[in-house]
């Protein structure tokens, strides 16, 4: 079944990817932030990052930076199908000017993706941080491998030309945002799949962005919900009759979730999640987006750990400020936070990978 969805000939371009990539060690203290999919275009209305431009910008100006993290930025920054790169730079100096300064302490890296991939070819050579195809990232004997994800699809030469025409002088002057791999979850779960599939063969760990659908040890945020209702379902005959109705507003507050999320998915009604026969492996995970509806996700690694954050402004959403079980962290008087979503110890990961692999 693998050897179907991941041909040879694919597996041998992602070791040649792999093998390429530029390596970043990380040290006791460090701390490495991965955002993908910020689709910068040119400040205007149907500017996909505009709406998140702020948050975006408070986030790495008052958290990343003053904490020292060593910023990635996992490909589609740019919207290259659609603007100009020039047109771009000057419409969001702001941002670029925050990049600078990561990029002043040497801890700014810049990977491509399929809406950027020009970038790779003297397109905004000026850039004064490094940009790749991928990155390799390590901690220790643990590696990680951050790439955009279209690198897994056959047909990306395809999109690289026929794509950006009809973006660029179709769909964008008719007023039509980006069709991406995120709007199929067909195409979207057969990307995280073959993504998946490689990892586990390598028995590393793969960042990823490209799908816009944030993933946590191979799992959705839908998968999570799920098993988060089940286990309190479990917990809930054993409970004391004191804790009882505070259970009872949580299932109540993942129920809801779990519809919403269902209902935006909108993917086939089968067990997506099990990319491969055996027990899953949580080798695969996936920044996100910066362009949400109400903030931005990011996948965070240091020497122990890694998260999954969301950052969201509560004037648009307070859905995590409400919900039990979660500890917002406000960026100082603004109405701006970010929320752990999931964590693990690195240790547990990689011994998960090691042993079931």
């Amino acid at each position: 079944m693998s050897r179907r969805i991941l041909s040879l000939s694919l597996e041998r371009k992602l070791d040649r990817l792999y093998e390429m990539a530029p390596v970043v060690r990380l040290g006791a203290g460090d701390r490495l932030a991965v955002f993908s999919d910020l689709h910068l275009g040119d400040g205007g209305a149907d500017d996909d990052f505009a709406r998140n431009a702020d948050l975006y910008a408070a986030a790495l100006e008052r958290y990343y930076d003053p904490l020292k993290f060593i910023l990635v930025l996992n490909g589609d920054i740019e919207e290259l199908m659609r603007f100009p790169h020039a047109r771009i730079e000057r419409s969001w100096q702001w941002i670029y000017a925050l990049w600078r300064t990561f990029a002043g302490r040497n801890a700014l890296y810049k990977t491509v993706g399929n809406h950027d991939q020009r970038l790779l070819r003297g397109e905004g050579s000026g850039l004064p941080f490094p940009v790749s195809a991928s990155l390799r990232v390590e901690a220790g004997e643990k590696r990680f491998w951050v790439f955009h994800g279209h690198q897994v699809s056959h047909a990306d030469w395809l999109f690289q030309t026929l794509g950006r025409l009809a973006l660029r002088w179709l769909l964008h002057p008719l007023g039509i945002g980006n069709y991406t791999v995120a709007r199929s979850s067909r195409r979207r779960f057969r990307v995280e799949k073959r993504a998946y599939l490689y990892a586990r063969r390598k028995k590393i760990v793969a960042v990823i962005g490209h799908t816009h659908r944030p993933l946590f040890e191979s799992l959705s945020r839908l998968d999570t919900v799920k098993i988060e209702i089940e286990n309190l379902c479990r917990s809930y005959p054993a409970a004391e009759p004191g804790l009882r109705s505070g259970l009872e507003r949580r299932l109540e507050r993942l129920k809801v979730e779990y519809v919403e999320l269902q209902r935006r998915d909108r993917r086939p009604q089968r067990a997506e999640n099990l990319y491969h026969e055996g027990p899953l492996l949580p080798c695969l995970f996936n920044s996100g987006c910066g362009i949400g509806r109400s903030g931005v996700t990011a996948v965070e690694i240091d020497g122990r750990g890694a998260r999954l954050v969301y950052w969201f402004d509560r004037l648009r959403s307070e859905k995590y400020i409400a919900a039990g079980g979660y500890a917002p962290q406000r960026l100082g008087e603004s109405d701006y936070y970010r929320v752990v979503l999931k964590e693990e110890e690195l240790d547990y990961i990689f011994a998960r990978i090691n042993l079931l692999g």
